[in-house]
């Protein structure tokens, strides 16, 4: 169990990764600017929080900026975690259903925080603005899945040749009993 949620850990970094590279060849084709919503989410947990961001206006903006974006990679990391636990407990699915339920998880765990808080709604997205996080996101869950296959793929083989050469050492002490 705690090798497949550290392989999932690693495929939701490497999912996160290609996330992030989604948005921004996004926001360099079209020409649109980052979200604002990673910071303005961190205000509101700050204001929940009864703590201010300390520093002055630049510092602080600077600061919110860089909590908003680990926000995201613990977001990425942590869906990948919980991709690995459901994988440990056994379940198994094709690499396309388990990259859509890593892409709605992420989509969810991103977007839902922002919702309690307030930050948006998507009830009132437009098509672009959906397409904008489906997109990346969908980036996000087929990389996580892929990752994690190709780990459990080598894990299985690296246990395969662990089983092969302690039957080899078994049979060469029976021969060797002999």
């Amino acid at each position: 169990m705690l090798s497949s949620i550290a392989r999932g850990a690693a495929a939701g970094a490497a999912g996160t990764t290609a996330l992030h590279a989604a948005t921004y060849l996004d926001m360099t084709l079209r020409g649109r600017p980052s979200s604002s919503t990673p910071q303005q989410t961190i205000d509101k947990i700050s204001e929940a929080a009864g703590t201010e961001i300390p520093g002055t206006t630049e510092q602080k903006e600077s600061r919110k900026s860089g909590l908003g974006a680990l926000l995201g990679m613990v977001t990425g990391t942590t869906v990948g975690v919980c991709y690995g636990a459901l994988h440990g407990l056994g379940w198994r699915p094709p690499m396309l259903v388990g990259g859509v339920v890593a892409t709605v998880a992420a989509m969810v765990g991103s977007s839902a925080p922002m919702t309690v808080l307030g930050v948006t709604d998507p009830r009132t997205w437009s098509t672009s603005d959906w397409l904008s996080d489906a997109l990346p996101h969908l980036a996000y869950g087929l990389v996580t899945a892929a990752t994690f296959a190709m780990t459990e793929n080598n894990h299985r083989r690296r246990g395969f040749r662990g089983r092969r050469r302690r039957a080899n050492r078994a049979a060469t002490m029976r021969a060797l009993a002999i």
